[in-house]
């Protein structure tokens, strides 16, 4: 077994190093061609060889003398966790390790009292043959402490690219704080602006997206409001962190420009960023970052269902106003060549998903059906709003975590029904 971290990086509070001048955040970045600083990350990225298989103590043991021989030493710190953070670790058996710790000390105190003066290489032989039943017989007893995880692999990545995560990963830090995030977006190619959605989705992130330029076939400007987790009543690490996790995904854009309002030091700060502050994206595949659920959904629709396909592009709908709705899913019937899109709303998407509905009775016409998360009905305001609606009860489904093929389905093959008497397609 293994333990792996995700390949993303989000420095803590201690690790951060920012300046603030008139109420705004400024993160003291670090040039990715600093020769100094190169040679700190090189250094700290040979100690994770991972052909040599060290122990967690023998590297810690390594790094620590760099980091310590360092001018600054939160910067080197927040280096070493951008490289810790792509390291692979061997994790220990699924046993209970201090029962069966307990049982060999023991058989070692009866051994030694039974049979006082014994030389060693009897006394171990004895108490193999008494703990022949022990898991942890013969082996490393302290396995299950972290300073015994021995490296597995490390993600390959150059000092130059620990030096350009880290300037992420203080972003990234500094948004686990935000109660909110403006993003606006000038780019021209539509293929950009569908992939940051396609993160927006993946992570679940409650945002509200505006066309201020271009129409719905050629978007090439977008104004996206994102909640922050400081911001939710039900306030959550895990969407903090999913924020953060988002970020990397702008910096992917050509033009791109973020203001977020942050928790700092007791008060509210503002973050503004765009492309020229030089950040780089490290995310390169995009099916990497997709969760599991989501490939397994694709998966299995492909395996079961002939009459649908899922389409490769999700295109814009134009919502209410300039409003942009980009649907999770996009399906396509194999003998109509209906298109029907798919939004989901998960647990912090209770506001949307009322103007959703509301919307939704007005412009029956479009071709949406929806998914909601079981934990809203939590809200007595959601659950009456879903009583209450009407394309709810025809073209919606409740869902746990993520939707299975079934349901999702059920509600399209009655949506391709409620098409052909409306005469749509």
């Amino acid at each position: 077994m293994s333990a792996k971290g995700g390949g993303n990086t989000v420095l803590t509070k201690d690790l951060i190093l920012c300046r603030l001048t008139s109420g705004r955040l400024n993160p003291r970045f670090i040039s990715d061609d600093d020769p100094e600083w190169l040679d700190i990350a090189a250094r700290l990225v040979d100690a994770y060889d991972d052909k040599q298989h060290l122990l967690r103590s023998e590297i810690e043991e390594m790094t620590s003398q760099v980091v310590a021989g360092t001018r600054n030493l939160k910067l080197a710190k927040g280096l070493l966790k951008v490289i810790d953070d792509q390291a692979e670790f061997s994790s220990p058996m699924d046993l209970d390790y201090e029962a069966s710790r307990l049982d060999l000390f023991r058989a070692s105190a009866e051994i030694l009292r039974q049979r006082p003066g014994l030389d060693e290489a009897s006394f171990q032989e004895e108490l193999r043959r008494r703990t022949a039943d022990n898991p942890l017989s013969g082996k490393s007893i302290f396995a299950d402490l972290p300073d015994n995880d021995r490296l597995v692999k490390l993600d390959f990545i150059t000092p130059r690219q620990v030096l350009q995560r880290y300037n992420c990963a203080l972003v990234q830090g500094l948004l686990l704080r935000a109660s909110e995030m403006q993003l606006t977006v000038k780019d021209g190619d539509p293929a950009k602006l569908r992939r940051v959605f396609k993160y927006l989705k993946f992570f679940r992130l409650l945002a509200k997206i505006t066309a201020t330029r271009g129409g719905m076939e050629d978007v090439d400007e977008l104004s996206i409001s994102i909640d922050g987790p400081a911001s939710l009543f039900d306030q959550s690490k895990r969407y903090g962190f999913q924020l953060a996790c988002f970020f990397p995904a702008v910096c992917g854009l050509d033009k791109w420009r973020i203001r977020a309002c942050v928790e700092w030091r007791d008060a509210k700060r503002f973050l503004v960023l765009d492309e020229t502050s030089g950040l780089v994206s490290h995310y390169r595949n995009f099916s990497a970052y997709v969760p599991e659920e989501i490939q397994m959904f694709h998966g299995y629709f492909q395996e079961k269902v002939q009459e649908w396909r899922i389409l490769a592009t999700t295109p814009f709908v134009r919502g209410h106003g300039n409003e942009v709705i980009f649907p999770d899913f996009s399906f396509e019937n194999s003998d109509r060549g209906t298109v029907v899109h798919l939004e989901l709303f998960h647990r912090w998407h209770s506001r949307p998903l009322i103007s959703r509905l509301e919307w939704m009775s007005k412009h029956p016409e479009v071709p949406l059906i929806i998914g909601v998360d079981r934990s809203l009905l939590k809200d007595q305001e959601i659950q009456d709003a879903l009583d209450r609606s009407e394309q709810f009860a025809s073209r919606g489904f409740l869902f746990k975590d993520y939707p299975t093929v079934e349901r999702t389905l059920k509600c399209l093959n009655g949506f391709k029904t409620e098409s052909s008497q409306l005469d749509l397609v």
